[in-house]
């Protein structure tokens, strides 16, 4: 985990695992390196307001502990001189730098990461007290901020359970502390926080972790159920007791033979592996099938960054099933090294391919098993 590593400097991630990791907040000082600011700026945030057309609720408005309403947008220059806070969502989309940022902690934990920026003011307090249903890191860009965390009243809140629905403990916070550029906060979902900015305006982005939980593989569980003819006939009426019986007895046993089964195990553990989608995918005009081949055999490939891949043998030993970013692909007639090599490289050429697959004829074999992995998404054309 060397990006989450380079993140939490100088606490170590396994501490960090073992004794914050969904369970507890901490904070994490940058001694006074400024660690953030190749992420963020006032300059970017700038330039997101003036040549990006954001909308409700991708840019909103907090103000005395109250989200504002779409049509506030429309004033947001006056509420800011007010002291709102200005929100801008999701960032990871719009910028290169946090784009990278969010795959890389994507790539270590495996879960669908989203940044937001804050831009908050002195003395002012845009959200009240508070839960998010996500795991959240707090990067102080510039400026101070107070916080507050409060133990939680509800333990690892799904995504349906919102804090609105219940009310902080009347006890004092937990941690208290104050965010200088260069710190991190982490805050456990479901753990009660607030902040309010010092003396100088405040510009920080949460980096929010949404994991699966268990309940995702009962969810995953139905959806499997769903493509099943049995699972979708109606159920006797409710009159006809015998009958409603019997229907349930008899799927019962049907999930009951279902759950006892390896392939369900594999299954959901293939599904879970490969949830989170990768940040790009697109390689125009290589993907639609044109100008692949521009320096013949020594077009240079590249391996997606940040994608874990998933090799196995097929059972009956003719070549490969290989999963990467959700994409499943079959190679037949093909060697374990050559799949090896192709997957272990960050760039190679074709004529690579061609040494490692000395067999292989270049027009009649690998053109074609090249432009195929092109299409599919599964490797990209290099630079």
């Amino acid at each position: 985990m060397l990006f989450l590593a380079n993140l939490l400097q100088p606490y170590s991630v396994s501490e960090f695992l073992e004794q914050n990791w969904t369970s507890k907040a901490v904070v994490i000082y940058g001694e006074g390196k400024k660690k953030f600011t190749h992420l963020f700026s006032w300059e970017k945030l700038n330039y997101l307001l003036n040549y990006h057309k954001l909308k409700y609720p991708d840019l909103r408005l907090a103000l005395d502990e109250k989200v504002l309403n779409e049509s506030d947008n429309d004033n947001l220059m006056k509420l800011c001189q007010s002291g709102a806070t200005l929100i801008v969502d999701q960032i990871h989309k719009l910028i290169p730098e946090v784009t990278q940022f969010a795959a890389e902690i994507k790539y270590d934990l495996g879960y669908s990461t989203q940044v937001n920026a804050y831009c908050s003011w002195p003395g002012r307090q845009g959200f009240s007290c508070h839960y998010d249903t996500h795991e959240v890191f707090i990067l102080q860009v510039d400026g101070k901020k107070q916080w507050y965390v409060f133990t939680d009243t509800i333990k690892h809140p799904l995504p349906d359970q919102k804090s609105t629905s219940f009310s902080p403990r009347e006890v004092d916070p937990y941690l208290t502390c104050t965010l200088e550029p260069g710190d991190i906060l982490y805050i456990p979902r479901g753990h009660w926080h607030y902040a309010v900015a010092l003396d100088e305006p405040s510009l920080h982005l949460t980096l929010g972790i949404h994991c699966q939980t268990r309940i995702d593989l009962l969810e995953w569980l139905v959806s499997e159920l769903r493509q099943k003819e049995e699972w979708r006939k109606s159920l006797p009426l409710p009159v006809e007791t015998a009958l409603v019986k019997d229907s349930v007895d008899s799927l019962i046993q049907d999930l009951e033979r279902l759950l006892a089964s390896n392939n369900i195990r594999e299954d959901f553990i293939n599904y879970f592996e490969n949830i989170v989608k990768p940040s790009a995918r697109y390689s125009f005009p290589y993907q639609a099938g044109f100008n692949i081949f521009r320096q013949g055999s020594e077009t240079k490939f590249k391996n997606p960054k940040l994608q874990r891949v998933k090799i196995s043998e097929i059972p009956d030993g003719s070549g490969y099933k290989i999963i990467v970013a959700g994409k499943e692909i079959t190679l037949r007639g093909v060697p374990e090294s050559f799949v090896i090599k192709l997957f272990s490289q960050d760039f190679f050429t074709g004529t690579d391919v061609m040494n490692w697959l000395p067999d292989f004829d270049w027009e009649i074999d690998i053109v074609p098993l090249l432009t195929r992995l092109v299409t599919e998404g599964i490797i990209f054309v290099g630079n």
